[in-house]
């Protein structure tokens, strides 16, 4: 069961790095910040803090970040 909701969310790129920017706003006014490095060789990434995202605010909203991030590194290493 989610402890919070998102307000709204960002996934972007860092400019200049191999990194995905990752930016959450929650319903109880936190925000949580994420940098995620991927390899352009391999479009491989690691993100172990999914896990408490999805603690957090549900399996839901756990997937469908998963699916962008994948969808962004995608459009990244080709």
């Amino acid at each position: 069961m989610a402890n919070y909701e998102v307000v709204k969310y960002s996934v972007a790129p860092v400019d200049g790095d191999d990194q995905v920017e990752v930016i959450i706003h929650a319903s109880d006014g936190n925000k949580w910040e994420y940098g995620i490095p991927f390899s352009r060789s391999t479009g491989r990434y690691t993100f172990p803090e999914i896990d408490v995202l999805e603690m957090d605010f549900g399996e839901e909203f756990a997937r469908e970040l998963t699916e962008k991030l994948d969808e962004l590194v995608a459009k990244l290493v080709t």
